[in-house]
């Protein structure tokens, strides 16, 4: 039970990733705050998975895009739970876009949901952790930030950004005995193909497919649980002279 006694809140924990997350922390002790925006019954289905597993676990519906549902979020759960010490940010986006059709309005959604909300969140949660002397955060990003993914520059720069943003939250709040890392999944089971905002067809279909055949050594897409376990090991005590890192984990796509 290496989460005994903490209480965790990952974002966009309805399904995939963030479910897994949420499932794994419960299992090894933890009660949980699971996030969704607009998928409710999914989020329903998740609370229902972490109380078979024995813990606490409620559903807060809060744009994290938005500061001040966040603030709200940190109260209720707070209320409802316990104080936060795990965070885990698990919301984010990546459509495609050539570089001269990125509009104004997609570049900030995608900064907004997969940047700005890991930075919300971790203002509003850190203050307690730092209290307690005793935090993990977990900004879960991608390898388009690593490597530069091609139709995907908004995104790159997003992904990029959690990097220096973990970096930055490392060295100010290490002192204070919280931790804060990258985990950077490749392509995933069980998650949508990368689509353009236009489906336009000269963004090549066969990319996402060709990309696992030449690029992924593994010869396969990740699994949900594979992200759940490192977030689990960062999450617990065997973490905790792990800080500011950048960690991949995608069948060696990024060294290829």
């Amino acid at each position: 039970m290496l989460l005994q006694g903490h209480v965790a809140l990952i974002t966009g924990s309805g399904r995939n990733i963030g479910a897994a997350i949420a499932q794994a922390y419960a299992r090894e002790g933890a009660d949980v705050v699971i996030n969704v925006r607009s998928s409710v019954a999914e989020g329903e289905e998740t609370v229902r998975a972490v109380r078979a597993l024995g813990r606490k676990a409620t559903l807060i519906v809060a744009d994290v895009t938005d500061s001040r549902q966040v603030r709200s979020m940190a109260e209720q759960a707070a209320r409802e739970i316990g104080v936060v010490d795990i965070l885990v940010n698990s919301v984010g986006i990546a459509p495609m876009s050539k570089l001269l059709d990125t509009t104004d309005e997609r570049w900030e959604e995608v900064m907004k949901t997969s940047l700005y909300s890991a930075f919300y969140c971790i203002r509003e949660f850190a203050k307690p952790m730092m209290e307690k002397k005793w935090g993990r955060i977990i900004n879960i990003g991608g390898v388009a930030g690593i490597r530069g993914s091609k139709f995907k520059s908004a995104n790159a720069a997003a992904k990029a950004g959690i990097i220096g943003l973990t970096r930055a939250i490392a060295n100010e709040l290490g002192d204070q005995g919280i931790t804060c890392n990258h985990v950077a999944p490749g392509h995933m089971e069980n998650t949508p193909k990368p689509v353009s905002w236009d489906q336009q067809p000269d963004l090549d279909p066969d990319y996402f497919d060709r990309w696992i055949r030449e690029h992924v050594p593994a010869q396969r897409r990740g699994r949900a649980e594979e992200i759940a376990e490192m977030c689990t090991f960062l999450a617990s005590e065997k973490g905790s002279y792990i800080t500011g890192q950048t960690i991949p984990i995608n069948g060696g796509m990024v060294f290829v």
